[in-house]
């Protein structure tokens, strides 16, 4: 039953990863018109597939890949009057941005959704009890309700935090009732670490229906930030081993390891990595690299500024080189994802 989940909860992340990306592209193709040729979900041999107003709509087996295969993009094929190329410079950008554009709402849908589930208008609702903690000795559990501390109502999570830094140190007096109902007032002295002090619980913070949006929706933005913090400390040397090192680049395959890491951490781990990779393919997807949407979208942009379209034949050819380049490095990254697993390196193990 376990290799069953696991199955699914791997082929599943692929699925939500590249499905929505190229729905994205298919979409802007179909709204402007462009034909297309053939809609993929998948790679290797055609599983089911039909064909519906000159589009192949096909699955196939191997959920790792898939692709849209639009007129006008071939050798032979670039004066389709209904290609690609054919479209305004607006559209092609369009076309080659919804690709990312369906990560990024991907990610968002899955955040709100999944804070949607979690709304919490309590101030002292506890999480978690770290083990070994003042906290755990003292008696507190997950699920308890906190009341008050040192005689005050407790209005705010973060009002404990509040009184271990007024009074490093210092007894706190907190009162509450279990999850089972039973009332309790403990008396625990915070750990200190320097100037920082802490009991040893979490306390959820608080979730309306409007926070949940905004955090949905800024969701994008905030894992951005951390990408390109990570990738400038990965480039800089501020991370042991750079970007082929245990915690620099991964690929399929050290995705799938972390996918099952996160099933087996829960559901909640499970949503969230989806959103996360979500973003990083999306992201990943706009930088300025052959073969790559973001490089794709350099190129019109140029062809703009310089008025003139590039000679078709020759940039297919430098971007198929691109592809081979990327290909290439995958096949390295997959490489040192085995090696790092087997020599239990791979952060998704720990």
């Amino acid at each position: 039953m376990n290799i069953l989940l696991y199955v699914v909860a791997v082929a599943g992340m692929f699925l939500l990863l590249i499905a929505p990306h190229e729905a994205g592209h298919f979409a802007f193709a179909k709204l402007f018109k462009l034909r297309v040729i053939e809609f993929s979900i998948g790679a290797g041999a055609k599983v089911w597939s039909f064909t519906r107003g000159g589009t192949l709509y096909a699955l196939r087996a191997l959920p790792i890949l898939g692709y849209v295969r639009m007129g006008g993009m071939e050798a032979g094929d670039f004066e389709d009057p209904n290609g690609f190329h054919r479209k305004p410079a607006l559209q092609r950008i369009l076309i080659l941005f919804g690709g990312p554009l369906a990560n990024f709402l991907v990610a968002i849908i899955v955040v709100t959704g999944f804070n949607l589930t979690q709304l919490n208008t309590d101030p002292g609702k506890v999480v978690g009890v770290v083990k070994d903690s003042p906290a755990a000795a003292a008696g507190f559990q997950a699920g308890d309700r906190l009341l008050t501390v040192n005689g005050k109502t407790i209005t705010s999570p973060d009002q404990i935090r509040q009184e271990e830094t007024a009074a490093p140190g210092a007894p706190l007096l907190i009162t509450g009732v279990h999850a089972n109902g039973q009332s309790f007032q403990y008396s625990v002295v915070p750990k200190c670490q320097g100037t920082s002090c802490q009991v040893g619980f979490g306390i959820r913070r608080i979730l309306t229906p409007q926070t949940a949006v905004v955090d949905g929706a800024s969701f994008p933005v905030v894992a951005i930030g951390s990408l390109v913090q990570g990738l400038s400390q990965l480039v800089s040397g501020q991370v042991p081993g750079g970007l082929l090192g245990p915690s620099g680049l991964t690929g399929p395959i050290g995705i799938a390891d972390v996918t099952l890491s996160s099933v087996n951490q829960g559901v909640a781990n499970y949503l969230l990595l989806v959103a996360l990779l979500s973003v990083a393919l999306g992201f990943t997807n706009l930088l300025p690299l052959l073969a790559l949407d973001g490089g794709r979208i350099v190129v019109v942009i140029v062809e703009v500024l310089r008025r003139r379209p590039f000679d078709r034949g020759m940039e297919l050819n430098i971007q198929r080189w691109g592809l081979v380049a990327l290909l290439a490095l995958a096949a390295l990254i997959s490489f040192l994802d085995i090696q790092r697993i087997v020599t239990g390196q791979f952060p998704g193990v720990h």
